[in-house]
């Protein structure tokens, strides 16, 4: 079984901007994302397809993982992409628009086709993102479509501007929704659309992280580093959640081993449905806590 990868802050840096992808591994982003799609106009794709190359020879082996935004397979940008690229120092590779299953499945028989996983203990993964009307309703047979996805992530701007809605908590609402049923449907995680409007405003960032979390996302994207201590900070549990969910899931093994199917904790009704999720925070602390070690 594949280990889930700890994605709370996926900071994003364009590919042809090698100053800034320097300095992408000084920030303590949980992942690096190097981006060849939107924020690479057409005259520098193939550049950037260079600077993306050097940058990932020069990262420092920390164990964080390594992410391309690739072009959409529809651009003619995007095999072009994966031909170039150094497969072999890449973790995860990001698939804009992806609006059908068929798009995933080409993106997996190139990948196939240049012996992507050869040499490798776990198999390159795809992040998928779902941007546009299409993409969102027809998520289940996208997130269906090959093992190797491991992530849906939203794309707020794009969805947005195709549906004139405003970008906002209530517009958001159901494409929100739609991703992470979809993703807890195919146990996949669910990355949430960075926060674009003000990314210097430390304050608007963490009020949005908070409603992804609410929603069920694993994290966020985020454009500026001022987003990336903010966001990591609310997607870690605290302290206080901790002890909340050791409490849960002990007292529910302790009913369980007394014949009964529930219990109450601190006034909470507790039974198999709040176990999962106190489960599944207490991994993330103790993901957390061996990498401060």
């Amino acid at each position: 079984m594949r280990d889930v990868r700890l994605r709370r802050t996926m900071l994003m840096t364009p590919g042809n901007r090698p100053e800034r992808l320097r300095k992408m591994s000084q920030y303590r982003a949980d992942v690096m994302i190097l981006d060849l799609e939107d924020s690479v106009p057409p005259s520098e794709k193939k550049q950037a397809r260079l600077c993306v190359a050097q940058a990932l020879q020069d990262f420092p082996a920390d164990g964080r993982e390594r992410c391309v935004r690739i072009n959409s397979i529809g651009s003619g940008f995007g095999l072009d992409d994966l031909n170039t690229l150094p497969l072999a120092l890449i973790d995860s590779i990001m698939v804009p628009k992806v609006e059908s299953a068929f798009e995933i499945l080409q993106v997996e028989q190139a990948l196939l086709a240049l012996g992507c996983d050869l040499d490798r203990d776990i198999g390159l993964e795809l992040i998928v993102i779902l941007e546009t009307p299409r993409g969102i309703l027809n998520a289940l047979s996208i997130a269906d479509a090959t093992l190797r996805t491991t992530a849906l992530f939203f794309g707020s701007g794009d969805y947005s501007s195709a549906t004139g809605a405003t970008v906002c908590a209530m517009t958001l609402h159901y494409p929100r929704s739609v991703i992470t049923a979809v993703a807890a449907a195919c146990g996949q995680q669910a990355i949430d659309a960075a926060y674009f409007l003000q990314v210097k405003d430390v304050d608007l960032t963490r009020e949005d992280a908070i409603v992804a979390r609410q929603f069920g996302f694993s994290g966020k994207v985020v454009f500026h580093p001022n987003q990336i201590e903010v966001v990591n900070e609310v997607f870690s549990p605290s302290q206080a959640e901790i002890e909340h969910a050791s409490k849960l899931v002990a007292a529910y093994q302790s009913s369980i081993l007394s014949g009964h199917g529930t219990s109450l904790v601190d006034g909470v009704f507790v039974a198999v449905d709040l176990v999962a999720p106190a489960q599944r925070l207490l991994i993330l602390a103790e993901k957390l806590r061996v990498q401060k070690q």
